[in-house]
């Protein structure tokens, strides 16, 4: 596909998620504890991820017919295609569940696994972030860039956690110990799409998380790349779709921040 077909494409998804999120947004205060269906501990899901994923997967499967589907919820076969959607229809479950509004819907096309075109869109404020590969990344249709901040003490750092939280738990308090020293901040707000969309769009300098999926982070990758920021995997590597590991930053921050990693994470 040309970048031009991949921005007209870009369009439609804006459109598509403005749509669905208006049923997220309306569902929002309708969700009782019953409705809720812990996967395990710390990840959560509802009718309302499931059926916002059909109606995504409806509406995808009519703007590009001959494209597969990975999803979150499993609400369709996954059939190997060379063009496959990649879905994330809620993307901040546990937020939208306590009514936290920061919450996302992210979408990515891979063409031969290679992803081509995503979008992240903010649903509480209907803020789409959205990139084609080659074509750039953009917030509701004007263009953005990562920051241009370049010393750490002004640099503002997101992350996530596991949902397995005791694994090498020291180690991940070492890496925090060292943002909390030497960083101007540390957030953890629970969508790792928004939180790479928030990088893309020069809001967070930094973003580092790992025991990602695919749906979390594929079209939050291209954002940031196509903003001008690096995303590697823990060890250094490109592999971040498949290791699901992640560190994503400006090119001032990534080398030592990704040393500090690799020390106690990779």
């Amino acid at each position: 596909m040309t970048v031009g077909q991949l921005q007209d494409l870009r369009h439609g998804l804006i459109s598509i998620c403005s749509e669905v999120s208006l049923f997220i947004r309306a569902e929002l205060d309708l969700v009782s504890h019953e409705d809720i269906v812990s996967k395990d501990r710390n990840s959560l899901v509802s009718y309302v991820d499931q059926e916002a994923e059909r109606k995504l997967v409806a509406a995808l499967s009519s703007l590009l017919p001959e494209a597969g589907f990975i999803t979150e919820e499993n609400t369709v076969a996954r059939d190997n295609k060379a063009l496959m959607w990649v879905i994330d229809p809620l993307d901040g479950t546990s937020n939208y569940l306590y009514r936290l509004p920061h919450f996302s819907i992210s979408i990515a096309l891979m063409s031969d696994g290679v992803t081509i075109a995503g979008i992240v869109y903010e649903i509480m404020h209907n803020r789409a972030f959205s990139a084609v590969k080659g074509g750039g990344a953009f917030e509701n249709n004007k263009s953005i860039t990562v920051s241009d901040r370049n010393k750490k003490s002004e640099a503002l750092v997101v992350t996530g956690f596991p949902y397995e939280r005791e694994v090498r738990l020291d180690d991940r308090l070492a890496v925090l110990k060292q943002v909390i020293l030497n960083y101007r901040g540390l957030r953890r707000l629970g969508s790792a799409a928004l939180d790479l969309a928030y990088v893309a769009s020069g809001r967070f300098d930094i973003y580092y998380e790992n025991e990602l999926n695919v749906w979390d982070i594929a079209a939050g990758q291209l954002l940031v790349e196509e903003a001008g920021g690096v995303v590697k995997d823990y060890r250094g590597g490109d592999d971040v779709l498949r290791d699901c590991s992640v560190v994503a930053t400006t090119p001032v921050f990534y080398n030592e921040f990704a040393q500090l990693i690799k020390k106690h994470l990779s």
